[in-house]
């Protein structure tokens, strides 16, 4: 008697296969499935500048520092150093030194200690000033609940503020024409785009970044202060006209405002970098505003080796 064979492989089902625990129930069988731990939320991870493990970080992460600028790029460049309490503190000084008399590299290097004095002096008077009132009472325990959303740091700040600082960074960025014209930032969009225009028919062109550095001298001799300066340069190529930079793309450029707050009127690190500029040659960081390596250097002479004489400066000197 023949019976038919059953087909070996049977069709696979179109249901999606069942999950784990569903299948261990229908055979009568119970899985140690884990409960769910509810979603923690996750602190976002430190800088890296947090890691760096250097002294002049460690003594700038526990001491008051001030930036004497208002530069938004400037601040960022230090930030990422790990500098959680950076103050900012521009200075209210006109900028009001002689360009023709001095010169682009004594003009920015003057203007750049110029705030970087300034501030210093204004916090030094202010502390003392503040060092003659009473602290403002901590709030009370009743009182903690409707003023939860008070900033916790407003005590600190109010203590910092009273107390001198113990390192001032200032700094000032100039560009510089082949012509030997020393241009800041534009004052019109017209002005703005006859700028860029110069800069790209003259190709070439320098960046001068100017830090001055200042902290309290640990012996209190006069004048009671140690600070140290320095000029960075780095030249920038704009591209040629025929070379994908016509008139309306910088007329264009212009229109985005990137550039209105910024020496030359253009930002390296942004759409200007990207449209603009062929070539770069020298400290990028210079260009943004602020050479974070040569800051530090200075930073370490003020603070560590404050009746050092460098190499740079004796250089500078015999120049």
């Amino acid at each position: 008697m023949d019976e038919k064979k059953q087909p070996l492989l049977q069709p696979t089902p179109s249901d999606p296969p069942p999950d784990y625990e569903t299948s261990a129930q229908e055979h009568g069988q119970t899985l140690p499935i884990r409960e769910k731990q509810p979603a923690q939320a996750r602190r976002p991870p430190p800088p890296p500048g947090t890691l760096l493990d250097l002294p002049i970080l460690k003594y700038m992460r526990t001491h008051r520092v001030i930036l004497a600028s208002a530069s938004p790029r400037r601040r960022a460049l230090l930030t990422q150093l790990g500098l959680p309490n950076l103050e900012v503190r521009p200075s209210t000084k006109p900028e009001d030194l002689s360009k023709a008399a001095l010169g682009p590299w004594a003009y920015v290097s003057g203007t750049a200690q110029q705030k970087a004095l300034d501030v210093y002096a204004s916090l030094v008077d202010e502390a003392a000033t503040k060092q003659s009132e009473p602290l403002p009472p901590p709030p009370s325990n009743s009182n903690s609940n409707s003023n939860s959303s008070a900033d916790p740091t407003a005590n600190l700040n109010a203590e910092r503020s009273r107390k001198d600082p113990d390192l001032v960074i200032a700094a000032d960025t100039v560009i510089v024409t082949r012509d030997g014209a020393i241009l800041e930032k534009p004052a019109s969009q017209e002005a703005h785009v006859k700028m860029l225009r110069h800069l790209r028919d003259t190709r070439w062109h320098k960046v001068l970044t100017a830090i001055c550095c200042i902290a309290p001298r640990a012996d209190a001799q006069h004048p009671g202060y140690a600070m140290a300066a320095h000029v960075e340069e780095t030249r920038v190529l704009f591209a040629r006209e025929a070379d994908g930079l016509p008139d309306d793309v910088i007329a264009a450029y212009v229109r985005t405002r990137e550039g209105v707050d910024k020496a030359g009127g253009y930002g390296v690190q942004g759409l200007g970098g990207a449209l603009l500029i062929e070539k770069v040659d020298g400290a990028v960081d210079n260009v943004i505003g602020l050479p974070v390596r040569k800051c530090l250097q200075l930073c370490e002479k003020v603070v560590f080796r404050q009746n050092q004489t460098s190499d740079d400066e004796e250089e500078d000197d015999d120049e």
